[in-house]
């Protein structure tokens, strides 16, 4: 009976060694595509912050251009001293020199060639912008404004008049991440 359990056993030498460097090789590849999820997903996450982060730098834009719009048709001409605003700015949003693409390139600039607007955040954040002023038109009735009807109530009387803009604006960042915002303004003079 001792041969019978001897000759058993000895057929069954090294089974455990096997098994156990199966259940090690599983474990070691479990845990590689475990660190490569992890990895591709810092990384998904990373790239979606700096995604949001040049959205609202591009978003961000828009209040400014706006507000050098306004400035500019109303003739306050206030300062914007952290931004590098285009000496023919007043030309492109007043439509002055509407042939003369040296005096008004609107059809030539863009943000990322010859923007209106320019800003630097941070050292590492900048954002461009470019104004278009794309059609005017005279406002008719109140039913346009309130108000603004031809009994020369309201603002602007009976004689108001819409001017729309294409305002593209563009945020990056120095990782070479960038987003571009394309809004429509009006403004009724």
């Amino acid at each position: 009976m001792t041969d019978a359990l001897e000759k058993s056993t000895c057929t069954e030498r090294g089974a455990l060694v096997v098994t156990a460097l199966v259940i090690m090789v599983a474990l070691l590849v479990l845990g590689s595509l475990t660190t490569m999820i992890v990895v591709a997903e810092r990384n998904i996450s990373r790239n979606h912050k700096m995604a949001k982060r040049v959205f609202y730098l591009a978003d961000g834009g828009y209040p400014l251009a706006v507000t050098v719009i306004e400035d500019i048709t109303r003739g306050t001409g206030d300062l914007h001293p952290d931004f590098t605003i285009a000496g023919n700015l007043k030309n492109e949003v007043m439509d002055y020199h509407r042939d003369n693409t040296s005096l008004n390139d609107r059809h030539l600039d863009s943000p990322r060639n010859a923007p209106d607007i320019t800003g630097t955040l941070g050292g590492q954040a900048s954002v461009r912008i470019d104004i278009d002023r794309t059609h005017s038109a005279l406002v008719h009735g109140g039913s346009a404004e309130f108000a603004s009807g031809g009994e020369g109530i309201g603002f602007g009387g009976g004689a108001s008049k819409k001017l729309l803009f294409e305002i593209t604006t563009e945020g990056s960042l120095q990782e070479s991440a960038s987003a571009t915002v394309v809004t429509v303004y009006r403004s009724v003079l």
